[in-house]
């Protein structure tokens, strides 16, 4: 971070503090930062009093924007994303302050997986997450939150909150597009006398997708990179008396595409292979209200996880027949909250997990991953609106044995509209199946230790002239015992895992958003980071080539009113080394647009990557050549949705 960069930030929190000196002059707005958040503290918290940087995307934004994916919503919200717009082609990273070990929730239930389903440090599919047509909000929180949510948590949490029934309605829509896009979905929901449904089913459907080379300047196609998937949820709630609920979930995904997908002419390029996940979620919830006004629930769930590769790898001395990936995850959480007394709540909980993994070819049979924890946060409200937390979470791995973390934080909510942060957390993280037992490629390492580290941020939320809302907040994290990919120089074995490296990132988050008028809103970001590591060794940190938003700039402009909706967004990276990516920057604007023929009758357009830019999200270094992870080029929708 440069002295400019610092100069900026601690302007900005320096003027939150000056103004909380003046809180007795403050006026209170009626329009503020009221609102609710739940996945920072684990219970419903006004963003004022939160101390914590929260990004949250709503149903209503969601519908506006003619979101067809996740990943498209995580993008506009300012996340970097390895991913290929409507293409569906993803390689599962989500950086939140330049960390990829992000914690993914459906409702408060880890979907990350303790296996390496093609999702890299996320061990998650981000296409194998639910439809956005049942999607209530997303809640996206940045920094660690290992001591409320254990292991994953690094960089920071996204919990994907699900709809219940609100009404009674049905819609079908349909989208097509360029590669032979085809997208069909249902969605239904009944509501009557305390209990609700909600359903959705899809089909999605694409020939191939093209990218653009960066070195030629030309499009071309991305062999075998078809998609077929199918998508069936469903939520059932049932009001009981008293403040308690029911809700059970229930998922089943069934996705065909292409594996791997480097470019022709790249190490790694199978023309012809491709990867089958079937996937079956059951999750069953049962809530109550209790003296804080917070739901206390008990969970229980459910999920297995089937990937087969036919061919894996085909053409290479490593090459098998068939490799798959069986998983199978059983767990129950359990939470609740106490008002100790009128400054003094109290939130606390215990969970159980256990995932069994097959991978035949890799060597691993029914081995297991048990994990019994109890987490503890304490919140003081003081005087003057200061409120601290103090928490612990400890984890007991049938593996790992015994580890604590913590969490410290301070918020002081100044008005209704401006609050000032500071937190520090801890950071445990453990390997998965793979890297730990496996013998393939690469080659797993039982005696791999779990990565360990803390996280420092600082940061503000506050309302300035206009109708502009500001959050700003600076970070930096150390890592211990980084579990790295390493060279073995061993035939027919080139990689392992080892803890050979330490980690530390640092940088700063800028959002802006502005209400212009009734019908205008613009929002505007940027983010630096900074990431160095250290191997085994050596003397001294140097950079990362592979930081994939050493700067990374975002704006929107979305237009609401009459019969229409419509919005422009821009994303953008400088400072990229050219030792990992093909370009130092590049500039990307997506187009979507929504009209309403009647008020049953909805028309949708959009258009990726309009200036069909040459880009990579995703760096790599030698032997390896970069360019092996493009985006998609340039590509469109249209679509057309019938509600009844």
């Amino acid at each position: 971070m440069n002295k400019r960069q610092k100069k900026i930030l601690c302007t900005l929190i320096g003027s939150a503090f000056i103004l909380s000196m003046a809180e007795a002059a403050a006026q209170e707005q009626e329009y503020n930062l009221d609102e609710y958040v739940v996945t920072a503290n684990r219970i419903p918290l006004k963003q004022a009093e939160t101390a914590a940087s929260v990004k949250v995307i709503t149903r209503d934004e969601i519908e506006k924007s003619g979101y067809t994916r996740v990943p498209e919503i995580l993008e506009k919200a300012g996340l970097s994303i390895f991913d290929s717009g409507s293409a569906g082609y993803s390689q599962s990273s989500v950086f939140i302050n330049g960390d990829d070990r992000v914690l993914v929730l459906v409702d408060g239930r880890k979907i990350n997986k303790e296996n390496d389903l093609g999702g890299g440090k996320m061990k998650l599919n981000l296409n194998l997450l639910p439809s956005v047509k049942s999607i209530e909000r997303i809640e996206i929180v940045r920094g660690p939150a290992s001591s409320l949510y254990g292991s994953d948590a690094a960089g920071g949490v996204i919990n994907i909150i699900t709809r219940k029934a609100t009404a009674n309605e049905t819609a079908l829509e349909m989208q097509g597009g360029n590669w032979g896009m085809r997208n069909y979905s249902l969605r239904t929901e009944g509501r009557e006398n305390g209990f609700g449904y909600f359903i959705t089913a899809e089909r999605r459907e694409l020939d191939h997708f093209e990218y653009k080379d960066a070195r030629t300047g030309q499009v071309k196609r991305m062999p075998n990179s078809a998609v077929d998937e199918d998508a069936i949820s469903v939520r059932l709630d049932k009001e009981l008396s008293e403040g308690r609920s029911l809700s059970l979930y229930l998922e089943y995904i069934n996705s065909k595409k292409g594996y791997f997908l480097a470019p022709p002419g790249y190490p790694y390029h199978f023309p012809t292979s491709y990867e089958v996940n079937r996937n079956n979620t059951a999750d069953l919830t049962y809530r109550w209200k209790n003296r804080t006004g917070a739901d206390g629930y008990f969970k229980v769930y459910y999920s297995s996880d089937l990937r087969e590769i036919p061919n894996y790898m085909e053409g290479y001395p490593s090459a098998v027949d068939k490799w798959s990936v069986t998983s199978r995850t059983t767990g129950t959480d359990w939470q609740d909250n106490w008002r100790i007394t009128d400054r003094y709540d109290l939130v606390g909980g215990v969970s159980w997990r256990q995932v069994n993994v097959d991978i035949p070819k890799g060597g691993i049979f029914n081995k297991k991953i048990e994990n019994s924890a109890l987490f503890l946060e304490n919140r003081w409200r003081l005087p003057a609106d200061w409120t601290l937390t103090a928490g612990m979470r400890h984890d007991d791995y049938n593996l790992f044995g015994g580890q604590s973390t913590v969490r410290l934080t301070a918020n002081r909510k100044i008005n209704n509209d401006t609050n000032i942060f500071a937190s520090w957390g801890q950071v445990f993280r453990t390997p998965n199946i793979e890297q730990l037992y496996s013998t393939g490629v690469p080659r797993g390492n039982p005696n791999l230790r779990p990565e360990t580290g803390d996280t420092v941020m600082i940061g503000v939320n506050t309302k300035l002239a206009g109708n502009t809302k500001l959050q700003a907040s600076i970070f930096s994290s150390r890592l211990d015992d980084a579990i790295v990919r390493v060279s073995t120089n061993v035939v027919g074995v080139p990689y392992s895992f080892d803890n050979v490296s330490k980690q530390k990132r640092q940088g700063l988050n800028l959002d802006l958003t502005r209400q212009l008028s009734p019908l205008w809103n613009i929002s505007a970001g940027y983010a630096y980071v900074q990431v160095q590591q250290k191997v085994q060794g050596a003397a001294n940190y140097t950079d990362d080539p592979e930081n994939n938003q050493p700067n990374g700039y975002r704006f929107s402009a979305d237009y609401s009113g009459g019969k229409w909706d419509a919005g422009l967004t821009l994303r953008g990276a400088t400072g990229l080394s050219r030792a990992a990516f093909t370009t130092s920057s590049y500039w990307v604007v997506d187009l979507s647009a929504k009209y309403k023929i009647s008020p049953d009758l909805i028309a949708s357009f959009k258009v990726y990557n309009l200036a069909n830019t040459a880009y990579e999200v995703r760096g790599v270094t030698a032997p390896n050549p970069i360019g092996f992870y493009p985006m998609a080029a340039r590509h469109f929708y249209l679509g057309l949705e019938r509600r009844m």
